[in-house]
Formats: structure tokens, C-alpha cells, sequence
């Protein structure tokens, strides 16, 4: 009898974009028909030696790219094979542009178990979608509306910190969340890659201080509406958090299909080909990292602190046979007396002054 795997999470990277978004440095290429047909014979093969080798996945996440770009028929032929994979119970993501989600398409992914959208709609206000190559007139509440006729779990990902974008613009962005009625928000301060089109223009991100101005009231606002943070970044009501992403962020295992993709196996981190050409020819993984203990003791502090919760004592002792809070006395006594971490039921964490300085204290851990 074959022994499969058992691992929690699997993500699917689909590539393609109808437009490239001049902030994004993912793995994506411009929408085409017959390159997404080549793309899709190579991960369909993907696959089927994931369902060989691997137990049924608690979490499913379909990223990208744009996965909502696919027509009708391959989402259908893609998401047969997905639906397969999945626990019962288990929680089924992807991603959508706006400009993407129909009847058509809502119906597909309820009918093969799609159970969680994340909507990209990044900003309300029409002038930062003209500067980030979003400029389309939808109607978000009649979009969203229709969504919850077929999936009741929706987020929206929006972003903050654009050239000349003040904090009433933020306040109306935030507010016009708030109407649309849903269960979750991911918003992020702009960052500007290296590899993104913003980079090569020249475009700066926000300064520090008016970067945690907007963060702290963002923060606020949302717990004024009924939200919890339980991210960084990261905001749910009725406890509906992303189990696939608390996956990630508790520095757990995880399978990664597609171009680009990476992911975390038998201490082992690996990403597959950005190449489209070497990944038609069958070249997937190019890079693996055997995680030391030194790593992987500094991934589990980078991913964990970022949780509102923390991480438990125990659980920290016990894969790392050492005792917390004797190692790091020094350094808890400091912050704790700074107001920037808290023990509370045996977790360990940050509080929110600690959190809006996270990279700092990090860096007392590493």
C-alpha cells in the first residue's frame, strides 16, 4: 500500500494577467491562450503526482496571477482535479480581479467547492486604480452581492501608502470596505520591489511615520467596526481567519504547484522554475534550502510574532528543546518593560505597539 504524505496545505500558482499591475513582482505573464493550454497540460501533471503521493489537503489556495483570468472550461477542468483533494470540510481559496467574476464563473466554483474568494479590488478611489493599471467602473456592492448568492467567505485584499494618497482617502477606502459587508480584510502598505514596474519608474514608498500613522488607524478603525486583527496585515470577523495563510504563518509545512511557486517540505524550503519555457520542459524545482536549525528557529520568530496570538511557550520548547523563557529573559524583560510583548496563558507575543515595530524586535531574536 502506498504511504501518502500528509501535509496541510496545498497552493496552485496560475500565472497569468490580463494587465501587470505595476507594484506586483510576482511570477506573472500577459494572458495567453495558448501558452495557459501548455501551462495547464504541465500542472495538471503536477497534479495527479500530488494526489498520488499526498493525503487529502486541509487547505486548498489557488493564487497568482490572475487564477479568476481562466475561462470557463479550464477552471472547470482544473478545479475536478482540485475538488478531489480537498478534506471534507476544508477550506477551498482563490483569487479573483473584479473585472473577472460573473455568474458563470460563481457557479463553477461552488459547484467544485470553492468555499473562500479573495477579491483584489486594492483601492475604491479612482485615481489609484488609474495609477495602478486598474481603472475599470464596477459597482463593488452590487459585484459583491452577487458573490454571496454562492460564497458566503469573502475577502478583499486593498493597499495604502500610495504616492499623494492622503488619510481621509484611506478613511473612504475603509469605509467603503466596511458597507460592502463581508468577513474579512487583507490590507498592506505598498511596498516597491525590485522586480516591479513602480521600481523601475522611481516610485517611493511612504515615509515611517506617515506609513504607521495610516497603520494605527486602520487598526483602530477596524476594531471600531467589529474586526479582529489576527495578522500584521490580516482582519476577520466571527473568527473567520484564513487557515490556509495561519498555515504559512505558523511555520508549518506546506506543497507548492506551478511556476514560481514555493514551498516548505522535510525541512526542506524549495521554489519551482520561473522559466515558462523550462517549466513546459518539465524543469520544476531550481532552488532548495535545507533549513538549519538556526533557520528554521529564525523562521518560526519571523512567522509567529506576526500573529496577534503569538506562539505557544510549550510548543516552541518542545521543537526546539530549549526553555524560552531562560534563554531569553534578558530580552523579554526588556520589552516587556517597553510595553512591546506579553505573556498571557502561555503565549508569547506581541503587543500592538509591538507589532507596528515588529521588524525591530525581531531583530532581538535573531
Amino acid at each position: 500500500m502506498r504511504i501518502r504524505k500528509k501535509i496541510n496545505s496545498l497552493y496552485i500558482h496560475i500565472p497569468f494577467c490580463s494587465k501587470i499591475c505595476p507594484y506586483c513582482d510576482f511570477v506573472k505573464l500577459i494572458k495567453n491562450d495558448t501558452f495557459i493550454k501548455k501551462y495547464l497540460v504541465e500542472l495538471n501533471k503536477d497534479l495527479l503526482d500530488v494526489k498520488n503521493n499526498y493525503q487529502k489537503f486541509k487547505s486548498i489556495y489557488i493564487g497568482g496571477g490572475t487564477p479568476s483570468i481562466l475561462n470557463c472550461e479550464d477552471l472547470t477542468n482544473l478545479l475536478l482535479i482540485l475538488k478531489k483533494m480537498l478534506r471534507s470540510g476544508g477550506e477551498f481559496t482563490i483569487e479573483c480581479n473584479p473585472e473577472d467574476i460573473n455568474e458563470e464563473k460563481l457557479r463553477i466554483f461552488k459547484k467544485y467547492g470553492i468555499n473562500r474568494i479573495s477579491i483584489g479590488i486594492q483601492s475604491f478611489n479612482n485615481n489609484i486604480l488609474k495609477e495602478i493599471n486598474r481603472d475599470y467602473g464596477i459597482d463593488y456592492f452590487k459585484l459583491i452581492n452577487l458573490v454571496k448568492k454562492y460564497i458566503k467567505n469573502i475577502n478583499v485584499d486593498l493597499i495604502y501608502g500610495f504616492k499623494n494618497q492622503t488619510l481621509t482617502d484611506l478613511k473612504e477606502d475603509l469605509n467603503n470596505f466596511v458597507k460592502l459587508d463581508i468577513n474579512h480584510l487583507s490590507i498592506y502598505s505598498l511596498i516597491v520591489d525590485q522586480n516591479s514596474i513602480f521600481f523601475n519608474k522611481g516610485y517611493k514608498e511612504q515615509n515611517e511615520d506617515d506609513s504607521r500613522i495610516f497603520y494605527d488607524y486602520i487598526v483602530s478603525f477596524l476594531r471600531e467596526n467589529n474586526f479582529e486583527r489576527y495578522e500584521v496585515s490580516n482582519f476577520a470577523k466571527n473568527k473567520k481567519y484564513s487557515k490556509h495563510n495561519l498555515n504559512y504563518w505558523k511555520n508549518n509545512e506546506y506543497v507548492a504547484v506551478g511556476i514560481g511557486a514555493s514551498g516548505y517540505e522535510n525541512n526542506i524550503r524549495y521554489t519551482n522554475s520561473i522559466s515558462f519555457k523550462d517549466y513546459i520542459d518539465g524543469k520544476r524545482i531550481v532552488n532548495k534550502e535545507e533549513v538549519s536549525f538556526k533557520t528554521k528557529k529564525e523562521y518560526f520568530f519571523i512567522t509567529n510574532l506576526r500573529i496577534e496570538k503569538g506562539f505557544k511557550i510549550k510548543e516552541y520548547n518542545k521543537v526546539f528543546k530549549d526553555d524560552f523563557l531562560k534563554t531569553y529573559k534578558n530580552i523579554i524583560e526588556e520589552l516587556k518593560k517597553d510595553g512591546l510583548v506579553k505573556i498571557k496563558k502561555g503565549y508569547f507575543s506581541c503587543s500592538d505597539e509591538g507589532i507596528a515595530i515588529l521588524d525591530r524586535i525581531l531583530l532581538k531574536f535573531l
